[in-house]
């Protein structure tokens, strides 16, 4: 069973409000769309990060997907675990009976107890260099700098009807490489959703 299998929920429900959802989801600017959904969520399954364009950009999905767990798991709020058991349970229900992508993957996590499905998205994973120079009498020299660049969208969504709950993007920059960049990135994505978490937690 591949990883892309995983994904379909949200590709089908958000083409129905157009274009901008390919961007920004259905409704309104980034955030928290259903703090009640959040709050009542107790386990939460990272789906296959998808990579960015470009040269680099393929593989960047998987160190983005492990981020997000480990900045989901810091919050202490949610049970997080990787795409690993729900894409088996997604097998063993193909092999009982027919289903489309959706309804699979709403009955597999339903089967695991998976409360919410968590989409995380490289979508810019880019460097840029800048030469100077100095130059003397009688010697020059010449030094480069490179800056690393990260963009990255994190989308929550029911697995049963693919309602969108929770939708961050952020942007990283880093002259120590990929995965600084990427890192800040991700903590500005889910910066909302980790605020809101550490409310909920001083409530209790």
């Amino acid at each position: 069973m591949s990883g892309a299998l995983l994904r379909p929920v949200p590709v089908v429900l958000w083409a129905s409000c157009g274009a901008a959802v390919l961007i920004g989801g259905c409704a309104g600017p980034p955030g928290l769309y259903d703090p009640h959904a959040i709050e009542r969520a107790q386990r939460v399954a990272v789906l296959p990060g998808v990579g960015a364009p470009g040269l680099d950009g393929p593989g960047a999905g998987q160190m983005e997907a492990s981020l997000v767990i480990t900045s989901l798991a810091r919050m202490r709020r949610f049970a997080v675990e990787g795409p690993a058991r729900l894409r088996k349970a997604m097998g063993e229900e193909a092999t009982s009976r027919p289903a489309g992508g959706r309804d699979l993957q709403a009955d597999a996590a339903r089967k695991l107890g998976i409360d919410l499905l968590v989409l995380p998205d490289v979508t810019d994973y880019r460097f840029t260099k800048e030469w100077k120079s100095r130059s003397w009498l009688v010697a020059s020299s010449e030094r480069s700098r490179s800056d690393y660049w990260a963009a990255v969208s994190v989308r929550i969504v029911a697995p049963g009807d693919g309602r969108l709950v929770y939708a961050g993007s952020g942007q990283g920059q880093s002259d120590q490489g990929y995965g600084p960049a990427v890192r800040q990135a991700t903590e500005a994505a889910l910066a909302e959703l980790r605020q809101f978490a550490a409310s909920r937690r001083a409530a209790e």
